[in-house]
């Protein structure tokens, strides 16, 4: 996984405000913050040419001044406003920005304007993820205060530096901000103590539109009726027979990344508890790192084979991840070697798909053969875009019972002709057209701060099934430091790709503080404590979306439910002896008779 390119407009993101203060604490506060803007609003210049500004003075006595902020078109790149901060943060410092905002004229539907704010690191001269801070704000027409504490999740230090943008929106809009404050307490306050504005995102209401439509889904496509009768050896039916319905395995999958490490630790938190908690929760998993085209040639290759061992003793499928990432950052080093020799260099990619898939065949159900063409295409410029099809030929050699997926980031950033979005779907459709053996499209699904709304992420996801593919959230994490965003987040997700039903599962990229690239997004805490995301994660899986059911056989021996699709567990008992007998259940239904031949 790598995302070099969050800047990607979701237009359907929104986040509201509900500004809690505690005003005491806060005043009492100010004073040890070192002002980073100290001229606000007039320290902003644009950086683009999609938007103008004009500085505004207030007419309330003061020297203060707004900036009106005018985006002329669709274009999202180019309508950034930003200030470099050349003032060291350490990690661990509490932040706060504030300002107030309004939206003068707007042309989207809601009569909003949408603002992105973000805090990012210049590292060496570039730009380094994640950013410091990342928040999106809708913005109606009346002055709102927008609040935003953050802890500094890493140091900005001697030449590097951390640069305020601001980018305004990619629908034509006017927007007017003043009171441009960011502060770093250091370590002089606490995070809780700080203003804070509630993140919200489309359709988060208890009646939004959304959810009647996904319950009807959901109640189509993922649940069935499943019929038991109980017969005695000479096919009568058995009344009164004491019959339980478990689901065991939901037809649907649930997947988490991991490592061959965790999975082959000795220790009790590192290793038991972190293998108990994996094989409770999730049904199918992806190795992290170590099936990477730059890191399997280096990594322990028999520690991985082992780990596969385990998965294969459990029934637990494994996705493989990844062939071919097109780019140098992400290859083996002795491609560069290569890059002036296309030949040498296509030859190379190629050997090392035939090499793999001989290496691991038969290890995973579906492997990503490209992963993130959109953002990392350098062998497609140096190669051609057709290499995508041979590589896709190659691995369907290599492995021919395995699902072939592409992976990428972009299905949730924006919508039309020239978005990241269609950009996916057009790849897509290039190698189903030019027969590639492609099967299935993976969505990594991460959520920043600027979360696209439920509404949205359904439209885009019927989008994407015209192609006729499967579809699959293949990594999904929330970057927030917002524990109530990120458990009402993480439901209502869930909740809205379950129901759709070119959808197969819902993977996401760690679990564990501890074995999770970016900390904040995991489920549990390194103590094993679980966050308020994880109780809405397990609260789906384990509560939600199980079947579990007794009762009694009527006068025709039947007993009668209905439940999730996946694997059951049905077991009869009379006069004191027990059948059990395993069925699988789809929205078709099923019926499943048991005889009792002891009667």
């Amino acid at each position: 996984m790598n995302i070099n390119n969050l800047f990607l407009k979701r237009n359907t993101s929104v986040v509201f405000f509900a500004v809690l203060l505690n005003f005491t604490a806060f005043a009492q506060s100010q004073k040890n913050g070192i002002p980073l803007l100290p001229q606000g609003v007039k320290e902003l210049t644009n950086s683009g040419n999609q938007a103008s500004g004009k500085l505004v003075e207030l007419g309330d006595g003061s020297s203060a001044v707004s900036l009106q902020v005018s985006t002329f078109n669709t274009a999202s790149k180019n309508n950034d406003w930003k200030t470099d901060i050349k003032k060291e943060i350490d990690r661990g410092d509490i932040l706060w920005l504030h300002l107030k905002a309004r939206c003068l004229q707007s042309k989207r539907e809601t009569g909003e304007a949408f603002v992105e704010i973000y805090l990012n690191r210049i590292v060496e001269g570039k730009y380094l993820w994640p950013p410091l801070l990342e928040r999106g704000e809708s913005i109606g027409s009346k002055w709102v205060n927008i609040d935003i504490p953050f802890k500094a999740e890493n140091s900005v230090h001697g030449g590097d530096f951390s640069s305020l943008v601001l980018n305004f929106g990619n629908m034509p809009q006017v927007v007017e901000i003043k009171d441009l404050t960011l502060i770093n307490y250091k370590q002089t306050v606490k995070y809780s103590d700080l203003p804070k504005s509630r993140v919200r995102y489309i359709g988060d209401e208890p009646n939004a539109a959304w959810r009647k439509g996904a319950a009807e889904r959901i109640e189509k496509y993922r649940r069935g009726n499943l019929s038991v009768k109980v017969v005695n050896k000479k096919g009568k039916p058995v009344k009164d027979a004491k019959i339980t319905i478990n689901l065991t395995r939901l037809d649907f999958g649930i997947g988490t990344a991991t490592d061959s490490e965790r999975i082959l630790d000795t220790s009790y938190l590192r290793g038991v508890k972190y293998r108990d908690t994996l094989f409770k929760y999730f049904n199918k998993v992806v190795l992290e790192n170590e099936i990477k085209w730059q890191t399997w040639g280096r990594r322990d290759k028999k520690r991985t084979f082992t780990a596969l061992d385990t998965f294969k003793a459990r029934n637990i499928p494994v996705r493989g991840h990844v062939m071919v990432w097109p780019s140098f950052e992400h290859s083996p080093p002795a491609i560069r070697k290569l890059q002036g020799d296309t030949s040498a260099m296509s030859g190379y990619i190629v050997n090392s798909i035939a090499g793999q898939t001989r290496e691991l065949k038969g290890q995973f159900t579906e492997w990503d053969v490209i992963n993130e063409p959109y953002a990392h295409h350098d062998y497609l410029d140096l190669l051609g875009r057709h290499k995508m099809i041979e590589w896709f030929k190659v691995a369907r050699r290599g492995e021919p019972n395995v699902k072939l997926f592409l992976n990428d980031y972009t299905m949730f950033h924006g919508e039309g002709p020239r978005s990241a979005s269609e950009k996916f779907f057009e790849n897509i459709k290039y190698l189903q057209d030019n027969g590639a053996p492609i099967e299935a499209i993976g969505e990594q699904g991460h959520i920043g701060g600027s979360p696209p709304g439920m509404g949205y992420i359904i439209s885009r996801l019927d989008r994407f099934a015209e192609l006729g593919l499967p579809i699959q959230i293949s990594e999904f994490d929330i970057t927030s430091d917002d524990d109530d965003f990120k458990s009402r987040y993480m439901k209502d997700f869930m909740t809205a790709v379950f129901s759709h039903p070119s959808v197969t599962g819902f993977m996401q990229w760690g679990f564990w503080e501890s074995q999770h690239w970016i900390p904040a997004a995991a489920l549990w805490n390194k103590d094993w404590s679980i966050r308020p995301q994880g109780k809405a994660f397990t609260d789906v899986v384990a509560k939600e979306w199980t079947t579990h059911a007794k009762g009694l056989s009527d006068s025709n021996g039947k007993f009668n439910i209905r439940g999730f699709n996946g694997t059951y567990t049905v077991t009869v008992k009379k006069r004191n002896k027990t059948i059990t007998k395993n069925t699988v259940l789809s929205s078709k239904g099923n019926s499943l008779t048991v005889e009792l031949d002891y009667l």
